[in-house]
């Protein structure tokens, strides 16, 4: 979307036409309040349509107003640059969802939009604010929607929070990603928001259910065990929350919990392990499944966007794609040396017969002549 250059010369008479149809519907609320208490949602915006036309008379913006309802954004149109977007309520607050952050059905050319917020209950009330204005966050139906709050001191927007405006957020081609980015930013570690794809990686498709990990085909359960074993190298490590991450990304982005999930890769006990000509005695089973499907495995890595990479793994930089399949191998180093003793040679082994001569990362070549092992 491109921001238009037009000087907006017209915003206080247009701010003064608000106020004008305010007063108009404020005092036909007054003389008939059960005619206003009895109005639907799209009922109320014929109201403000026609209270709007009244006001125009002798303006500039007389003739320049139309009624778009629907299912487009905003509701009213005026002289093909300002918009009215309609809001009504039946509860007694000044809170309510807005409109899709995607914007995808924003009417071309209008560049300056204003809600007006009816309160149709005992005692109905109006107010009218600039839409960016009262924006005070986000949350999910169908789709991220701005939530509306028309007392919201100024200073105290989702843009202001997010460090972007109103206008340039909506203008770049993906809104979704510095939302995202802000989200994970006030996020405690082991918290995922759920419903947000910063459009970088392949879509995500949230399911209408909840499943139980237990529900799931085998080819599902190796499918998402090996895409675990790549996005959170931390399970191989020591640590009592080790899967607490892994159980907030199920849940969040393909709908499955799992109260057994440790199990899903240490139960069975210690298990010997052949690599090459090496056998590695009593290791935790979980390394038998990244033997089992390395190969599955470092695919799923290389499949992971660098925004990712460098939130799921907690790295202070955003790594190239070149540099993904290296910090995975020193992310899963790192933490299965918390768990066995010596385990860097039988993990250099392990992954140095998994990689492609093409992918194999140098520090793996190098462990493995260290070692005097064979790719």
């Amino acid at each position: 979307m491109i921001i238009s250059e037009r000087t907006d010369k017209d915003k206080v008479d247009f701010e003064n036409l608000l106020a004008k149809s305010y007063n108009i519907i404020n005092q036909a609320a007054k003389s008939d309040s059960k005619y206003f208490i009895q109005r639907s949602a799209t009922d109320f915006e014929e109201d403000m349509f026609y209270s709007l036309c009244e006001a125009a008379k002798g303006t500039d913006f007389d003739k320049s107003i139309v009624l778009i309802s629907g299912h487009k954004f905003p509701d009213i149109v005026v002289k093909k640059f300002y918009g009215v977007e309609v809001k009504t309520t039946r509860q007694d607050y000044w809170k309510s969802t807005g409109n899709s952050v995607l914007e995808s059905t924003r009417v071309d050319n209008v560049e300056r939009i204003y809600i007006f917020f009816a309160k149709l209950t005992d005692p109905i009330g109006f107010k009218y604010r600039l839409y960016q204005e009262c924006l005070y966050d986000i949350a999910v139906t169908h789709s991220p929607r701005y939530l509306i709050d028309m007392e919201l001191n100024l200073g105290k927007s989702i843009f202001d929070k997010i460090g972007m405006s109103y206008d340039v957020l909506r203008s770049i081609d993906n809104p979704i990603k510095p939302i995202v980015s802000y989200y994970r930013s006030i996020s405690k570690r082991g918290e995922e928001p759920w419903w947000m794809d910063s459009g970088e990686t392949p879509e995500v498709l949230l399911k209408p259910t909840v499943s139980l990990w237990s529900n799931l085909s085998v080819e599902e359960q190796v499918f998402l065990r090996n895409e675990a074993m790549a996005r959170f190298p931390e399970i191989f490590g020591r640590s009592s929350s080790k899967y607490q991450n892994l159980a907030s990304w199920l849940a969040a982005r393909h709908g499955i919990v799992d109260s057994s999930l440790r199990d899903r890769f240490s139960a069975g006990g210690k298990v010997d392990l052949e690599v090459g000509k090496n056998v590695y005695k009593s290791l935790p089973r979980v390394f038998l499944h990244l033997k089992n499907n390395a190969s599955e495995i470092i695919v799923a890595v290389k499949k992971i966007a660098p925004e990712e990479a460098k939130y799921y793994w907690d790295l202070p930089f955003e790594p190239t794609n070149d540099q993904i399949i290296s910090e995975w191998t020193k992310k899963i180093i790192s933490f299965s040396s918390q768990l066995v003793y010596d385990s860097e040679k039988f993990i250099i082994h392990l992954l140095g017969i998994s990689f492609s001569d093409k992918d194999c990362p140098f520090e793996v070549r190098e462990r493995l002549a260290k070692y005097g092992l064979d790719k």
